[in-house]
């Protein structure tokens, strides 16, 4: 191979290289961005699904089945008002399981998001009712509800009183 031949390979071979390290850098990059992108999505959701409203929020009442009976909310306790608008209904507290929402528990508060898992096994008529009017009022599904919770076994939620709302399912 003359010089001029020598010389071309050698180019040709090294633009095919940085090309290759290019091309592999990118890759890596791209790769290590959808990686850090997935831990984040994951460590949000892992923080949602842990999310609570303070039970000081609540009022309870032991109900007959020897479980929790949410009857009230108080978005405006304290100085700060540290009952939120986002409201995570509780699987637990006090050592008692929470699965009932009383009749007008929530009523005009100006609710923005209610989650509800699958320990509700009954919520009353009226529960949110004011709730929907200055902004639709988000429900939260987690898991799955009786079919008598969503509304004599039908999927209607217009029983629990919201004047405005949509339902998701998670």
């Amino acid at each position: 191979m003359d010089e001029k031949g020598f010389v071309t390979s050698a180019l040709l071979y090294g633009v095919l290289s940085l090309f290759l390290v290019l091309l592999l850098g990118t890759v890596a990059v791209i790769g290590n961005r959808k990686i850090t992108n997935d831990k984040i999505k994951q460590s949000a959701l892992d923080d949602v699904q842990n999310l609570t409203t303070p039970d000081n929020c609540f009022t309870f009442v032991l109900n007959d089945r020897d479980n929790y009976t949410i009857i009230g909310y108080d978005n405006k306790i304290g100085y700060d008002n540290n009952c939120p608008k986002t409201v995570y209904i509780p699987e637990k507290t006090g050592g008692y399981i929470v699965d009932e929402i009383g009749e007008n528990a929530f009523s005009n508060k100006n609710l923005e998001n209610v989650t509800i898992k699958s320990n509700i096994t009954r919520i009353s008529s009226n529960a949110f009712i004011g709730n929907g009017s200055v902004k639709p009022l988000l429900f939260i599904i987690k898991g799955s509800l009786p079919s008598e919770v969503v509304g004599e076994g039908t999927t209607s939620f217009s029983g629990w009183g919201a004047s405005n709302y949509t339902v998701r399912y998670d």
